[in-house]
Formats: C-alpha cells, structure tokens, sequence
C-alpha cells in the first residue's frame, strides 16, 4: 500500500495512551485462570501499546491495549479478520480471545469521521456503490466540520469526482476484491530463523479492488513528491525487474493483471481514497468531464 498520508500521520501521532497495568494484570490473570506474574512493555504504534504478559506457569502471551477511541470497532474487526484467515488460510496468525464479525476500514473511520450521523459504511452489493458512499461521507464530513470557505473549495472537487464514477464502475459485480492487510511491512511480520511464523497487526484491514494492488512495492518506485535522483530511478528499474521476474514464477496471475490495468480507473480509485487534495486536483486537471 501507499505511504500514509500526512493528515493521518499527524492523526496518529496525537494519540496519548496512558495504560492501566494493574488492571491488565488482573484481566489477564482472570482470563487465563493463572496469576499473571509480570509484564514487559514490547512495541507502540500509532493506535496501541503491546506487552508480554508473563503468567506463573510460565507461559507468556501479548496483550495489547488500544485507544479508547474507536477500540471496539477495530478490534472486533481486526479479531474477525484474523480468525477468518486462521480458518481459511494456512498463514499463522495469533489466536483472539474475543472476535465479534465485522469488517470495518480506516477510511470510515479515521478522526471525525466516526461521529457522523449517517456514515455509510456498508456492506456493499457492488463496487459503484462502495466508491459512490465513500465520496458521499466525505462531503458530508466536510460539511459538517470544515469552514464555509474551505467547503466552497473541497466539497466542488468531490461532486466531480461524483459524477465521474459510472465511467469507470457499473452497476455490476465483475470487480474483484480481495481481503488485504493494509499495514504489511517486516515489523509486521515475525520470524523464526529463516522461516516466517506469522503476520500479526490485522487492524483496519479490508477487501479491495484487486487490480489496484496489483503494482509494485511501494519502496521501488519513484514518489512524485520528492525528487529522484539518476541513481536511485535507475535502481527502482532494476529491483522492479526483480519483482516481475520473481511474481511471474510465484503468481503469475499478478503480472498478467499488472500488464492489462486500466491507469486512468486505477488513479481514480487512488485519488478517492487518498484524502490528499493536491492528488485530486492532478486527477481532476487531467480527466475532468468537459
């Protein structure tokens, strides 16, 4: 996936987390019906504090704490996600101690966004109707919480993108969508020597449009906002050579679909989803209906 926007690096990094470990102490050892004798301080991200919970038989489990904003959607989502791909899958994931079924995704979520109204957030019968709801909360979002100057500027932008969905989605079902981890990079990933035993951070993971993760990494390709040296494009080509030649013996179906992608639909895709003004307006400047 691409890197995080600003607007929710500044998001996440606001978040204080202030953990009540006398209270984990005590919940884990009522779950667990063994006294939990000490806890380690393990890991933090943007939306969680992780710790090692060591018990008196001397097992040791993770317990993770989360925000208190928005805690049960996303972890009765990550737990749902997880123990479906446990149950569908032969990729090792950790096993919840609760899991209600949801599915929910950042974007209907993030920052104001969880207090609206009407959000709409689904289930979807088709992707028009997935990306028609996404536009719509946006403008309602901005609506509601952004000033009337900054309305007349933003809410224009998302009409036009509005209009613009049935050229690129009808009311069928042919779109493909897959369940993706939204957040995989190596702190995400847990090894043991040389093998790989298991992916963890499950949250806000989502079905998305397959052809629009059928690309290269991100971290071998140029970014339009910082300026690329010779060497560092040159290097880009030769690692994404790599990467064609190493996904044409392992999924060749990823090549073929990279190969017969349709850019024009798969940046529209991306500027909905991007919340970055700057890429809307690139969009619009160059695909606009006249």
């Amino acid at each position: 996936m691409s890197n995080s926007s600003s607007y929710e690096c500044d998001l996440e990094n606001s978040f204080v987390l202030n953990a009540n470990l006398d209270a984990l102490q005590k919940s884990a050892s009522n779950i667990f019906q063994v006294q939990c004798t000490s806890i380690q301080e393990f890991k933090e991200g943007g939306f969680h504090k992780v710790y090692i919970l060591k018990m008196e038989d001397g097992k040791e489990y993770i317990g993770r704490l989360a925000i208190s904003i928005y805690s049960q959607w996303k972890t009765e989502s990550e737990a749902a996600v997880m123990e479906y791909i446990r149950l569908n899958t032969h990729i090792s994931v950790p096993k919840f101690i609760i899991g209600i079924v949801l599915l929910i995704i950042r974007i209907f979520f993030t920052g104001e966004q969880a207090t609206l109204p009407t959000m709409e957030c689904g289930p979807f019968k088709t992707t028009k109707e997935y990306i028609l709801a996404v536009i719509r909360n946006q403008m309602h979002y901005y609506s509601m919480f952004k000033s009337t100057n900054k309305q007349k500027c933003l809410i224009p932008k998302y009409e036009e993108l509005y209009q613009l969905v049935p050229k690129y989605f009808q009311d069928d079902r042919n779109n493909m969508f897959v369940l993706t981890h939204i957040d995989f990079h190596t702190s995400n990933i847990l090894v043991k020597n040389d093998e790989i035993t298991g992916i963890i951070d499950w949250e806000c993971s989502g079905a998305f449009l397959v052809e629009c993760l059928c690309t290269y990494p991100v971290w071998i390709t140029n970014n339009p906002m910082i300026e690329q040296t010779n060497k560092k494009s040159r290097k880009n080509i030769k690692l994404q050579k790599f990467f064609r030649d190493e996904m044409s013996r392992h999924d060749p179906d990823l090549i073929r679909t990279m190969d017969n992608i349709d850019e024009e639909k798969k940046e529209f895709y991306s500027t909905v989803f991007s919340q970055e003004i700057w890429k809307i307006d690139d969009f619009l400047n160059k695909f606009r209906i006249k």
